[in-house]
Formats: C-alpha cells, structure tokens, sequence
C-alpha cells in the first residue's frame, strides 16, 4: 500500500498565536528570518534557541515564512519544547498568509491527528489549497490521500496524475508511489520498465522503499531484461546496511535460495513492492 509522508498537522482549538502584532516594517521581518536561517546552520542548543526567537520576531511582524519556520521548530522540539498544537497554531498563521507549504504540514496534522483533532476531509482541503499553490508535498500527500480515499472518493486516475507533478518536481517519495501504481496498474496502465526508472529516481533521491521495490524488481526480471540476483542482492545489502527491515528481510530470503540444494526447496519467494514511507516537511 501506498503510504503518505505527511507532515505534521494542523492546530486545533483557540490557541491564540504571539500577541498582537508589531509595527515591524517588512526589511526588518526580513532581516529577522535571515537572522534565524543563519543561527539554524550553527546548529547547537543556543543557536536553535535564538532561532525560535528570530523567527518568533518576524512571525509577529507578518513574515509568513517565519510563522512557518517557528512551526517547524514547535513539531520538531528545537530551541522550545515540542508542542504540536503550538506547531499548528503557527501552521496555520502562515497558511492563512499564502503560504502552501504551512497549509501541506497542517494538513499532514490534521491527517494524523497531531495537535488537532483528526479530520481528513480537512486534510484534504489543506493539501488541496497547498497543492493549488504549487507545493510539491501538497500536491503528493493529495494523491496519497486519493488514492487510498481518505476524505474524499478514492480517484486514483488523479492521484497518478498528482504523483506524477510531484515527481516531475523531484519530490522523490512521489516518484516511490507512482512506481508503485504503475507496477501494479492502479489509475494507469502497468508498464514494468517505467515502474523500474521511476524506482531509480526514487532510490537516487535516498528514498528506501524505492531502493527496496528496484530490488525486488531486478530480482524478479520485471521491466529489466533478465533477472539480476547480484545486483538485488547488492541493494538489499545496501538497504539493510542503512536499517531498512525489508531490504535485511529479502537479503536473506537471497541467501537462503543460494544455499538450497540444486533441485530442493528454496525460501526464494520476494514478497510485493513494499509501500513508500514520507513524512511532510
């Protein structure tokens, strides 16, 4: 099944964020989130700390960006403790201002429930606006959403079409999924070679499910031109290595079939494309 990178959700009730706003000029709610991108990199306590502070200071004084940044910071538990429904909160001020990417990640909280109560029909207005706004996460949770039709009819004629804008985008989980619907003829005609390259992009991209299912792929000779046991083995060991369960779990299923007599039983059964695993920005 295809799985959703959602990010984090949407704030609930009246949780009223910073005050009132400033008279800050927009140069200096700039400078401000400059100032707080900056401290970011150094990347210690302290300097997450002034971050929160920076991006707090151009939130207030109506930079959207900031809003989203001091979101990040909230769902993440950097330089303030984590609270999602302050995450929320902050989500959802920047969404309010345009910002698509602040409305992709509260509509990843609403689809999970994470400091709100959980609702995937809004979910997929969130992403719906997110996507209208050319985020390309917006755009690829949609899809996951419609495909699995989780508040909304399952489409997933659409939900291809949404996956592949994404891709196209190079949002790598997306490339995953559409791997995943097009190996299987979901919302579009199976075609084992396109289903092979758009693994590839996908396991280029340091997404593991899309390594995992261009292995299993290569071993079983689907859209390449002849099985390749060594190469599957190769990436499944590659996987494993990198603490993917199912790349460890087909590496041994490998192992076992090498080592069954010739003419015995051989454990060399590779189980379906695993689903892809994201999680919004």
């Amino acid at each position: 099944m295809v799985r959703t990178s959602v990010l984090v959700g949407l704030s609930l009730v009246a949780l009223s964020v910073s005050g009132c706003a400033t008279t800050m000029s927009p140069e200096a709610a700039e400078a401000a989130l400059r100032d707080g991108a900056a401290a970011v990199k150094l990347n210690s306590p302290v300097a997450w700390e002034r971050a929160a502070a920076l991006y707090k200071k151009a939130c207030d004084g109506g930079n959207a960006d900031g809003c989203l940044q001091l979101g990040l910071l909230y769902a993440r538990g950097r330089g303030v403790r984590q609270n999602w429904g302050r995450a929320a909160a902050y989500y959802k001020k920047a969404c309010d201002s345009g910002n698509a990417e602040a409305c992709s990640n509260l509509g990843g909280l609403y689809a999970r429930g994470q400091g709100v109560v959980r609702s995937d029909e809004r979910a997929v207005a969130l992403f719906w606006q997110a996507c209208v706004g050319l985020s390309d996460q917006g755009c690829f949770n949609l899809g996951y959403m419609m495909a699995e039709g989780r508040g909304v009819d399952p489409d997933e004629a659409k939900s291809v079409q949404l996956y592949e804008y994404a891709c196209g985008a190079g949002l790598g989980e997306a490339c995953a999924n559409l791997g995943l619907m097009v190996a299987s003829g979901r919302g579009v005609t199976r075609d084992d070679a396109r289903a092979v390259g758009l693994y590839q992009r996908a396991c280029e991209a340091g997404v593991e499910p899309g390594c995992v299912n261009l292995a299993v792929m290569i071993a079983g000779g689907r859209g390449v031109p002849a099985p390749d046991e060594q190469m599957a083995t190769t990436l499944f060991k590659q996987g494993c290595d990198r603490g993917s369960a199912s790349s460890c779990y087909n590496l041994s299923r490998m192992y076992r079939r090498r080592a069954a007599p010739p003419g015995g039983a051989s454990d060399g059964v590779f189980p379906n494309e695993s689903s892809t695993a994201r999680t919004v920005r």
